[in-house]
């Protein structure tokens, strides 16, 4: 019932911002030329050649995330997320109506999503709530990988439920809260123990207080409890600026961790971990559970690093060139909050506008992150036609498209989808010309707040190297590998956090690579813990790829058991930990299972 409710919703959404998009019939004629401009550039035969350049942010929802509510409206809300946690799911109490992108249904669970080809987890449960196993299916001990989510993952109201529920994750909030509140305000903070590069990181932080000055909005008010209140009940826009997105997807990770083994006596990552891999930004949850890193020192790391990555955007000079005309706020220049991106089919074509004294007027870019589906065997092909096409752009072969626009891969996850950054123009031209070729089937942006991972960040990476110079690291952990996600290569040393940290933020993420050295290592279960489902599914869609693979070539008496009850049972699963819900049904399955010996730890 719910997963439909949020269906229902976000279609009204959509159909909401139809009817706004479509008031005048200027929009209607720029639609019309943008589909044919679109697909003659893409085919090489635009001609005359038009400028084309995003739509300056008009149509831009300023609250995106918070629908305006009269008072009586917002408390009855606010009481219905407060009972949420008591209400089983398929409960007809409507969702709270600050939920918007990226949250999945509280009618999902740790078993309700599997790919085709993958083993249901949990003991075979496939169905939204505790569910019956399979007759015979018991859980058993399996060579374990632990996944953390990164940036896109985040929404309004993730893991408020573990909030309410648990005391020890409202004191891991409160930490929290305590260690960006010292940040802010240039403390350090008192629990840091000794370590050689102690001094000269607290000193490093002191010039992160001018930054975050400079970066964060005029006249936030600091009061306690602020951090939970965004992260709970703020704007959606607000929480993914980057210095408030990263640190608030840390903590709801790292309270999961602590709910685990303080309420329930679970040692997760003692006991039942083998290996551990963060998505992207998700490497510092991963630094956590390999004791390789400190949450204070992490969270006000990851503040530091989301605030260098806003300077850079709102000091670029491909986004801002010298004499434009600034929106009247970042979140203009945002593809996924910007309803004239849509999908990246939403673009303008128009002739250069000439000042008074002759010189041509400048305008401000957006940037657009999308995630792209590619077609099956297609991944090389696409990622060559981006490297391609950037070039291209460069020297300005591309009818149409100013050689200041960018576009580059930021994510490899799966053999059939990328995820690409860049320029609003940028991006919405690449999807185009990805579909148009056959190697694309489908694109969709995701609620991130630049383009991470590529080289149009490289001034935020460069500094941010000095913050990662001093970072009080230790050694990981002996009893649990790290898998880098930029290489997908075993981090073992000091030397090698560094240099991964180093270059993930201009650096794409290679998580198919990733993927392929755990499946080498004998990985045979992803518990993917954090908020959001997006990274479960993805692993999910991939490891049923392989496992496809692998029955087609067992031969044909293998492909006719399919369907059959002498089907054989999938060696992977997938587990994905995201609520209060799915923290019990992880309780119930490891509890059946004896802590993990040193000799099993590494046995694949």
């Amino acid at each position: 019932m719910l997963s439909r409710r949020v269906s229902v919703f976000a279609f009204k959404q959509r159909l909401n911002l139809r009817r706004f998009s479509t008031k005048d019939d200027g929009d209607n004629l720029f639609r019309s030329r943008s589909q044919a401009m679109t697909a003659s550039m893409v085919s090489g035969r635009a001609n005359p050649v038009q400028f084309v350049r995003a739509r300056e942010g008009k149509g831009t929802v300023m609250n995106y995330g918070m629908r305006r509510r009269s008072p009586e409206r917002k408390n009855q809300t606010n009481k219905e997320i407060e009972s949420r946690r008591q209400l089983a799911p398929g409960t007809d109490r409507p969702l709270p109506e600050a939920q918007t992108f990226s949250l999945p249904s509280s009618s999902f669970n740790a078993s309700s999503w599997v790919s085709s080809g993958v083993a249901p987890p949990l003991a075979g449960r496939n169905a939204a709530g505790v569910g019956e196993g399979y007759a015979g299916r018991t859980i058993e001990r399996k060579p374990t990988a632990l996944i953390l989510p990164g940036q896109g993952s985040q929404y309004v109201t993730m893991a408020h439920d573990l909030y309410n529920e648990y005391s020890t994750a409202r004191e891991v909030w409160e930490e929290a809260e305590y260690y960006l509140s010292s940040f802010i305000e240039g403390h350090p903070v008192a629990v840091a123990p000794d370590h050689p590069m102690r001094d000269a990181f607290e000193q490093q932080l002191l010039r992160g207080q001018a930054l975050d000055r400079l970066v964060s909005p005029p006249g936030l008010n600091r009061r306690p409890g602020w951090f939970t209140d965004m992260v709970f009940g703020g704007s959606q826009l607000e929480l993914t600026r980057p210095e408030n997105a990263m640190p608030a997807i840390l903590t709801v990770t790292l309270s999961f961790m602590r709910v685990l083994r303080r309420e329930f006596g679970v040692d997760l990552i003692k006991d039942h971990i083998h290996w551990a891999a963060g998505h992207g930004s998700g490497v510092f949850a991963s630094l956590i559970a390999t004791r390789s890193l400190l949450f204070c020192d992490a969270l006000r790391a990851v503040r530091y690093r989301g605030l260098e990555i806003a300077r850079c955007l709102e000091q670029h000079p491909v986004l801002f060139p010298e004499g434009c005309e600034r929106p009247a706020s970042i979140f203009e220049t945002w593809g996924f909050a910007n309803i004239s991106s849509g999908k990246g089919g939403q673009l303008e074509f128009a002739t250069e506008e000439t000042a008074k004294d002759g010189t041509q007027k400048a305008h401000w870019r957006g940037t657009q992150v999308s995630a792209v589906v590619l077609r099956p065997g297609m991944l090389d092909r696409a990622l060559q036609e981006v490297q391609a096409l950037q070039r291209q752009i460069e020297q300005g072969a591309v009818p149409g498209i100013a050689p200041q626009e960018f576009v580059a891969t930021a994510n490899v996850n799966s053999q059939v989808q990328i995820v690409l950054a860049g320029t609003t123009v940028g991006v919405n031209y690449a999807c185009d010309r990805l579909t148009f070729r056959g190697m694309g089937a489908r694109a969709v942006n995701l609620p991130v707040s630049g383009p991470y991972h590529t080289s149009f960040v490289n001034d935020a990476a460069h500094a941010y190297g000095q913050v990662v110079d001093v970072l009080p690291i230790q050694p990981p952990s002996p009893s649990m590998r790290l898998i880098s996600s930029v290489d997908g290569r075993e981090v073992k040393t000091v030397d090698d956090i560094r240099h991964d940290l180093r270059i993930s933020l201009n650096t794409p993420v290679c998580w198919l690579k990733t993927i392929d050295t755990l499946v080498s290592q004998g990985v045979k279960r992803f518990v993917c813990l954090g908020p959001g489902r997006t990274i479960a599914q993805q692993l999910s869609r991939e490891l049923g790829l392989r496992e496809q693979a692998r029955v087609k070539a067992a031969g044909p008496h293998a492909l006719a058991r399919r369907g059959t009850l002498d089907e054989e049972t999938s060696e992977f699963e997938v587990w994905s930990i995201a609520t209060a819900e799915g923290l019990h049904q992880l309780v119930s399955a490891v509890r059946g299972l004896s802590p993990a010996s040193d000799p099993e730890r590494f046995v694949p």
